[in-house]
Parts: C-alpha cells; structure tokens; sequence
C-alpha cells in the first residue's frame, strides 16, 4: 500500500515540474501570410474604399484629374487672435485682494483698455473671471505680465487660470478681440482669487 502511495506522489511530483517548465509568455511568430487574421478585415476595408474611388473616377473623368493633382496649400486667414497695445485713454487700478479675493465693477469706453495690478508673494495660481450684463460683451483678458519679463501670456477669453511661477506684482489688461468689429461699452465685473494649489 505504501508502495501505491508512493508511486502516485512521485508521479504527482513529475507532473507538476514538467507543467513548470513550459514558458508562462507564449512565443509569437511572423504570421505565413503576412497579416494577422485579427488586421484582415482593415485591409478589406482600404481595398473597397479605393475600388469605390476607382469607379468613381472611370466615371467621371473630371474626378480622376483631380485625384492626381496635389492639394494646394492655402494661406490662413488674417483674423488671427493677438494681443492689443494699451490704448491712449488706458486706466490702470490696483485690485485690493481680501481673504485671496478681489472683486471690481469697471465703465469701459469703446476701444479702451483696462489694466489691473495685483501682488502675489504666496500663490501659485491665479483665476480670473469677467462678467457682464451682455453675455456676448466683446470683453476678453488681453494679456497678463509678472515680475520677471518672461513671463507673459495670452490673450485669453473671459475666464483665466494662471499659474504664478515668481513672487511679485502682476498686471493684467482687459480689452475687446480684434476680430469682433463692435466694441464694447458699458459696465462689467472683475472677479480675481489666488490659489495655492
């Protein structure tokens, strides 16, 4: 009986370390045909695509001339958003920040900029956020500069996250895009918070 016994242990043991040996990763090989079955239905796809063209182009020559003939580059538009120069009759306010908050409500005359200064010795970020009673109120953060003349940024739209990499004074401009051709004039609200995170 113990001989039995012994046996099957043994047996038992030579399975388990054979079972062992096999490679836990399998090996992949070139596929013979050159695509994997899982990529096949891709190239099917390509090939009725192009014979769709193909057709296309046998019956209507106009297309095939213009299937050989390269894509012409073309030039963009100059309504490129930029950043506007301080207008003559630009203002220019401190903001006093409270408890990491600062809130104004500014008058803007047509074609005006607003400049707003404000001092960050602690933060790393800033979030500065317009309103209006006009939504549509063609207002956007022009630009903000710090301390240090590398760091600069913009223009932006009505809302900003910015973060501060140096201590010191920053200012910020508000004006109008220079592609809307309306400027804007009447009343809107500066809402600035420093962030540490």
């Amino acid at each position: 009986m113990k001989v039995i016994q012994f046996f099957f242990l043994v047996v038992s043991i030579s399975l388990s370390l054979y079972s062992c040996e096999q490679n836990a990763t399998p090996t992949i090989y070139p596929s013979k045909k050159g695509v994997d079955s899982a990529y096949a239905d891709l190239l099917k796809i390509k090939k009725v695509e192009e014979k769709v063209r193909d057709d296309k182009s046998e019956a209507n020559p106009k297309m095939a001339k213009v299937k050989t003939q390269p894509k012409k580059v073309i030039a963009p538009i100059s309504t490129v958003d930029k950043i506007i120069p301080f207008s003559k009759d630009n203002t220019r306010d401190t903001l006093k920040i409270t408890y990491a908050k600062a809130k104004q409500t500014v008058t803007k005359k047509p074609g005006q900029t607003n400049t707003f200064v404000f001092n960050s010795d602690t933060a790393k970020k800033v979030a500065i956020k317009l309103s209006a009673a006009d939504t549509l109120a063609n207002i956007r953060i022009n630009h903000i500069k710090g301390p240090v003349d590398s760091i600069k940024g913009g223009p932006f739209g009505k809302t900003l996250i910015f973060d501060l990499p140096a201590k010191g004074n920053y200012n910020f401009s508000i004006s109008e895009k220079p592609t809307v051709k309306k400027p804007y004039q009447g009343e809107y609200h500066v809402e600035l918070q420093l962030l540490w995170k």
